[in-house]
């Protein structure tokens, strides 16, 4: 069974977000195949910790140029 080989390459994102109520923002890693397995992983995060997060930025490690890449909303298709 062959992947595409875009299917398995990882990358490193980065959500910012403020819990609701709190003024302080905070941060998740979390390395995955794409935007939106990325966002799955974060919102699972959040219900696993019962967490209420507002403001939730996203961002995804570029290597090359050794900065964060913000993710558009565009980017990913299940967002909510």
């Amino acid at each position: 069974m062959n992947q595409p080989e875009e299917d398995l390459k990882t990358s490193d994102y980065k959500f910012t977000f403020r819990q609701t109520g709190n003024a302080l923002s905070s941060e998740r890693h979390f390395s995955a195949n794409n935007p939106t397995v990325a966002m799955q992983m974060f919102d699972l995060a959040c219900k696993k910790d019962e967490l209420s997060a507002d403001e939730v930025d996203m961002a995804v490690w570029n290597r090359w140029t050794n900065r964060w890449d913000e993710v558009s909303e565009e980017d990913v298709p299940d967002s909510h």
